[in-house]
């Protein structure tokens, strides 16, 4: 083996210390709360409180949001509890990634340098601190592949009914995985081995079928998650039109410097893996390319089933420049240079807006003031962290109706506060020029952004 490190727990150790750092940033200043990390902290919070009912009802499946919860109960902050799950997730991913690495590679050197990558990784890094069930997705999807993969390959059955598990708890984190026990079953019947069909099929036969069940129960429907009601699929015409789309938003996921490094050591790694990857990416773009709102937030649990390509392809552009200009090392320092600072400047691109940290003082400066009203703002973060309830501003608001409709409806909703921002302002003139006529109750500015409160009912 090559052993160009001195010592390979020390340098796992070493990138595992720096995927922590490059993610710490996003854990601990985050402006707020992602708009989905609403629907799993709310969930989160039912499961800590036993109301199971209340939280199965989410269009979210329940995977994420119920661990989220366990770590709830030693955290009493729900945001901060689902944060710390996906940078716990996106730190294990990247030593299972390793140890699979290793076995496939027959490498230490390049193994620690899949580490790197995917400690280094833009996306996975945004993730591993975001409350999302991305990191916890890829984390099971890619434990799947790698399971799926040895368990085939050796024909050990433990790796196989592993992998059957993971990729069940996948698909009860995100529904949309549930079309990958198609490919999987195909290459186990193409070989006859009937008893690990059955083995990998086991945990979706006892926890998928038990999950779309209740849903059949609640709805009497059958369905493999809520969401897929608001995901409906689209015409032939519209999914031929989908499809290069999907494409690019996987290229983009998988980041463009690492899928050209990518596409150089494709055909050094060995056939049986490449071809399973390979069907594994048709899968996922043929199936997304199915619905509309695909974007490559769907694609980031590819990038670490992808690394081990990556890897190679650094290697072979390495050996094509000490072939092409021998002596040149410099060559090579630079492109590591080039890979190193490309990552990291695309990891600390905001994924959420700045100027949302308003609606977190908002909603903080209520849940002090008058906790647990009803808040109609644009967005429900105020009504989030005032631990309220929230209500759709823009619907509701004056355009052909007019201003005293609009309270009409406020006061049948209960609602207290009215959290005003730019964008509100803009979409509703006429209710801004209403509420501007009396002083807000609180307002907070940064950088042309603006919240404003405003009271408009009693008690």
């Amino acid at each position: 083996m090559n052993r160009t490190f001195p010592s390979e727990r020390v340098c796992l150790l070493i990138a595992l210390a720096a995927g922590a750092l490059l993610r710490l940033p996003i854990l601990l200043n985050a402006p707020a709360i992602e708009l989905d990390g609403i629907g799993y902290a709310t969930m989160a919070d039912d499961f800590t409180r036993g109301l199971f009912g209340r939280a199965l009802s989410s269009v979210f499946p329940p995977v994420y949001p119920l661990s989220v919860a366990l770590l709830h109960l030693a955290i009493p902050d729900v945001e901060l509890a689902g944060r710390l799950v996906s940078f716990a997730f996106g730190i294990l991913l990247i030593y299972v990634s390793f140890l699979f690495a290793k076995r496939l590679l027959r490498d230490d050197t390049k193994a620690l340098w899949a580490a790197i990558l995917l400690a280094l990784q833009p996306y996975l890094i945004r993730y591993s601190g975001q409350v999302l069930s991305e990191s916890l997705a890829t984390f099971l999807f890619a434990t799947t592949v790698f399971t799926f993969y040895i368990g085939w390959q050796d024909g050990r059955r433990g790796y196989i009914a592993a992998s059957g598990l993971c990729l069940t708890l996948t698909y009860l984190t995100r529904p949309e995985y549930v079309v990958f026990y198609a490919p999987f079953l195909l290459y186990l019947w193409a070989r006859r081995r009937i008893l690990e069909s059955l083995l990998f099929l086991l945990p979706f036969l006892l926890l998928g079928s038990l999950y779309m069940g209740y849903l059949w129960s609640q709805t009497g429907v059958w369905m493999v998650s809520r969401k897929a009601m608001l995901s409906p699929f689209v015409p032939l015409k519209a999914f031929f039109g989908n499809v290069p789309i999907v494409s690019f938003e996987f290229f983009v996921a998988i980041f463009p410097l690492f899928f050209f490094f990518a596409v150089f050591g494709l055909k050094k790694i060995e056939k049986p893996y490449r071809n399973l990857f390979l069907v594994l990416v048709i899968c996922h773009i043929l199936s997304l390319s199915f619905v509309s709102h695909a974007t490559r937030r769907y694609s980031v649990e590819f990038i670490p089933i992808s690394i081990v390509f990556v890897v190679e392809g650094i290697y072979a552009v390495r050996a094509y420049l000490g072939r092409t200009f021998p002596g040149r090392r410099s060559l090579y320092h630079a492109m590591v240079v080039l890979v190193v600072c490309a990552s990291l400047f695309q990891s600390f691109t905001p994924a959420v807006r700045s100027e949302r940290g308003l609606h977190k003082k908002a909603g903080l400066f209520l849940l002090r003031y008058d906790p647990g009203s009803v808040v109609a703002s644009r967005l429900p973060l105020v009504a989030f962290y005032e631990k309220g309830t929230p209500v759709e501003l823009v619907p509701h608001a004056p355009k052909d109706r007019t201003i005293s409709h609009f309270f009409l409806i406020m006061a049948e909703k209960k609602v207290k506060y009215v959290a005003l921002d730019e964008e509100a302002q803009r979409l509703l003139p006429d209710l801004a020029a209403y509420l501007s006529k009396s002083a807000p109750l609180k307002e907070f500015r940064e950088k042309g952004a603006f919240v404003s409160i405003y009271r408009v009912g009693g008690g």
